[in-house]
């Protein structure tokens, strides 16, 4: 079976919204039809027609991915792909290498690609009707028999795509694009579920999914247990789930189809060791109708059941309990250990409620078959206890005589939690989520330096010489906010205490009568609002650049100024998706302001207009700003309004841009801001003014504060 890793899907390309000037009105008809409504219309470069990936091939049954690290798309016909980078003329057919006439490039915000090359290896027809501007593709069996093979490699046939009236029940939709995933043969009737013979997984699912009529949602993202801390799987619909259809293949596959419903995620993936789950995967099974099909290999007789939230966006599959077979506990000189053992990996995280008596090791989604034990000549602890929580995680709770610095380790199958020495005098209690510190020196806390590297998930906090009292080395805390953290001297020797966190927080520090206090925050605890600031492109991704304006560099300038204004604003939590050249993908920057629930998100980015690839358009200016849904264009209009009242640039006005990936994949209202044309000579000039360069940061801080009700 084909290895499939990390591909995921993208409606579109997001890059800078530029301005196209065609000279040509080219027509495409695939199988008889004329496609209309392209997101870019299909270009010529270097005598080869370029249309966009997923518009053209996605109406002709195939799945279209992209890999915005090494910004390659993937183009996948049965069991085959087709890999091509842009601005790279090498692609790859399966194993092989070929040299293509033309690159595939970033064009009008599309993935532009040549449609000859792949659609001739995968058994199209392609012809080209000069005088008409027309292209014509041809599904095998619906052209004139014609098959050009230009490239020397063999011709893969593709059968045609029936029209959508000719669809019928779930057995005849088209296979999921890599080997051996499901054969027809192997579906099961609507509504039946199939289950295997000895060992097989059984449906422990308490209540039924009903069907409703829902317009059609989109698949954003599908949570793993890395993710949901429990042996669970999380679909994320953009909106409510029509309906859902499950069933067990006899070799114990489980197959959870989605309906009415386009997938963002295309690949197959590895799974975490803690569920009985070898491997899943995820695809458009088919396109007409939508269905976005997800494929769990079940390991042995494992339970699981499937749940629809309440408000249908969250589709959560839940496998069977780790059983917990043993729990073992041993001391030597210097330190005490102890060893939970379980079908596969526990899943732990670590509560210090019981300070100073005890402390706690929870297992999700366990059942607890092990009974307590003693630590003989134990340095720290002197015996465990087991149990079950109401909520069906176990735990192991460790009674000690003196606190310990603990962290952990891990095999295949069983954890390890080890008691030592190496830090004293300092504990975290993971309910408040509070370091506290034993004043054993003396340290104005006023003058404690920090540093907050969020987008590292790490904030660290610089303590003085002094602090070496509290010793050195790294201890877990696993409470789903901080991982752990450490104490180390840095060259000057001060003492560094970093904290590694599960997700973005705030620290504070502030003195108590014994102790100085840290505490983490969640940015929303600290402020009333939370404004994500997204500087466009970034590192590889350059963006555009004309008359010694990089967009990337410009964009990062502004960012940091607008963060200056923010930083100073009590009422405003600031943070920025990138804050050096640094490439960050544009679902990442999407995911980044989700997972802070952020109240606004806003991209900064510089215009260019072309009149054909290449060739520039120097007239073409003004500001403008795009929105991507209903709820984002009121904001878009304040932020036009701002820019055009402080700035007294030429107004382009709204842009609506539904497919631009950091407005469709944001949960909060978001705008992308363009600034201006620097493929405008004049236009270009103002933007290197530091005075017109702050008339923009301040539009952008105005337009922030108004939207947040502050002004």
């Amino acid at each position: 079976m084909k290895k499939l890793v990390a591909i995921i899907i993208f409606a579109t390309v997001f890059f800078m919204p530029s301005f196209v000037y065609a000279n040509e009105n080219i027509r495409l008809f695939v199988d008889g039809s004329e496609m209309f409504g392209l997101s870019t219309p299909p270009i010529i470069v270097g005598e080869r027609t370029l249309v966009p990936a997923r518009d053209v091939f996605e109406r002709v049954g195939g799945v279209v991915g992209w890999h915005s690290g090494h910004r390659q798309v993937s183009l996948f016909f049965g069991d085959d792909v087709i890999v091509l980078t842009i601005d790279d003329r090498t692609a790859r057919f399966n194993d092989d290498f070929i040299q293509m006439d033309v690159p595939p490039i970033i064009y009008n915000d599309s993935t532009m690609i040549p449609l000859r090359f792949p659609a001739e290896v995968f058994g199209f027809e392609v012809d080209w009707v000069a005088e008409e501007n027309t292209a014509i593709v041809n599904s095998p069996g619906n052209g004139n028999g014609v098959v050009y093979d230009d490239y020397d490699i063999p011709i893969i046939s593709f059968p045609p795509i029936p029209p959508a009236e000719d669809i019928g029940d779930i057995s005849d939709k088209e296979e999921l694009p890599w080997e051996g995933v499901l054969e027809d043969d192997e579906l099961p009737p609507p509504g039946v579920v199939v289950q295997g013979g000895s060992g097989a997984a059984q449906d422990v699912s308490t209540s039924t999914i009903v069907n409703m009529s829902h317009p059609q949602t989109t698949i954003t993202s599908l949570r793993t247990p890395l993710d949901t801390g429990s042996a669970a799987f999380v679909a994320v619909a953009s909106s409510p789930i029509s309906e859902v259809q499950h069933f067990l293949l006899p070799d114990n596959r489980l197959v959870v189809d989605i309906h009415n419903a386009v997938s963002m995620i295309c690949g197959e993936f590895a799974s975490p060791a803690n569920v009985p789950v070898s491997a899943f995967r995820a695809s458009q099974f088919s396109q007409t109708p939508r269905v976005t099909r997800i494929v769990f290999e079940v390991v042995g007789a494992a339970d699981y059941s499937i749940t629809l939230s309440g408000d249908r966006t969250l589709l959560t599959v839940s496998f069977s309990k780790n059983r917990i077979s043993g729990v073992f506990a041993q001391s030597d000189s210097v330190s005490d250990s102890l060893f939970i053992q379980g079908d596969v990996l526990p899943a732990i995280s670590i509560s210090t409620e019981g300070f100073p008596l005890f402390l706690t090791i929870n297992i999700d989604n366990a059942a607890m078959d092990a009974v307590g034990g003693a630590f003989a000549n134990g340095v720290f602890a002197s015996h465990f206890s087991t149990g079950q929580h109401d909520d069906g995680s176990a735990y192991v709770r460790v009674y000690v005589r003196e606190w310990p610095s603990f962290s952990t380790a891990h095999s295949a199958n069983s954890v390890a939690l080890v008691l030592h020495h190496g830090v004293s005098g300092v504990r975290y209690d993971s309910v408040n989520r509070e370091l506290r510190i034993s004043r054993k020196f003396a340290m104005d806390v006023a003058q404690i330096q920090q540093d907050n590297e969020y987008l590292r998930l790490r904030h660290t906090f610089l303590l003085p010489p002094q602090a070496e009292v509290l010793g050195r080395g790294e201890v877990s805390v696993l409470d789903g906010f901080v991982n752990s953290f450490s104490l180390a001297p840095d060259s000057m020797g001060n003492i560094r205490l970093t904290f590694n966190t599960a997700r973005v927080l705030n620290f504070s520090i502030h003195e108590e009568a014994e102790y100085f206090v840290i505490r983490a925050h969640l940015p929303r605890e600290v402020s009333p609002f939370v404004v994500v600031i997204d500087p466009g492109h970034g590192g590889s991704d350059p963006g555009t650049r004309h008359n010694g304006i990089v967009e990337k560099d410009f964009a990062l300038m502004i960012s940091h100024k607008v963060m200056q204004l923010l930083d100073a604003d009590p009422f405003v939590q600031a943070f920025m998706t990138r804050r050096d050249d640094t490439f960050v993908s544009t679902l990442s920057r999407a995911e980044f302001a989700n997972d802070l629930e952020a109240d606004l998100f806003v991209s900064i980015h510089l215009n260019a207009a072309e009149k054909s690839p290449g060739v520039i358009n120097p007239e073409v200016h003004g500001i403008e700003t795009w929105y991507a849904n209903t709820e984002s264009r009121g904001v878009a209009n304040i932020f036009q309004r701002q820019k055009i009242m402080h700035t007294n640039a030429h107004c382009r006005g709204l842009r609506n841009g539904p497919n631009i990936v950091v407005l469709r994949e944001t949960t909060m209202p978001a705008v992308l801001l363009e600034l201006g044309f620097i493929t405008n000579p004049d236009e270009a000039a103002r933007l290197k003014g530091t005075q017109y360069q702050w008339q923009l940061v301040n539009s952008i801080y105005r337009g922030i504060v108004e939207t947040l009700g502050l002004a």
